[in-house]
């Protein structure tokens, strides 16, 4: 919990988790972007959706380089989930990670479901990604895996653009 080097987590060793710093398959959420005249007006929107929809905030900043909020939600039974936000500073976008506190809990959807229902509580949109995963494996995730296309074949690529052989 909380920004480490300007990022928030990943989801390593949580099964039940979302997170735009985990770009696996079943735990990559796209950040938002918001359209408020300030980061401070954004966090403050964030504040009011979460409280509306049941969640406790539990840490709500501003500082120089970047807005935070962290909330909790109690999901009865199955335990509390802990919902982080990061809004960079020279951006219009939010980062995200929802995890359940268990590592192996079962959410059954519960997270995504959730950050949906407030992003659309806040009017925001989700960034574009182009992601191009391709499994070797068809449904299961392998080492073998592809992420994104294949470099170019020309034998200079790897040098930058601007090198010059001669």
């Amino acid at each position: 919990i909380g920004v480490v080097d300007g990022t928030l987590g990943s989801c390593a060793g949580w099964r039940a988790c979302l997170s735009t710093f985990d770009d696996r398959p079943g735990h990559f959420v796209a950040p938002w972007t918001y359209d408020e005249a300030t980061r401070q007006a954004a966090v403050s929107q964030i504040v009011e959706a979460v409280e509306a929809q049941g969640g406790a905030v539990r840490q709500a900043a501003n500082y120089e380089s970047y807005g935070y909020v962290y909330a909790t939600f109690s999901s009865g039974w199955q335990g509390t989930d802990d919902v982080e936000f990061l809004l960079p500073d020279a951006d219009n976008t939010v980062v995200l990670r929802s995890a359940a506190r268990a590592p192996d809990g079962l959410d059954l959807g519960r997270n995504e479901r959730r950050l949906e229902q407030l992003r659309v509580a806040l009017g925001w949109e989700p960034v574009p990604i182009l992601r191009n995963r391709q499994r070797t494996l068809l449904f299961v995730e392998s080492p073998w895996d592809s992420f994104g296309p294949t470099p170019p074949t020309d034998p200079n690529y790897r040098y930058g653009a601007d090198y010059d052989q001669e």
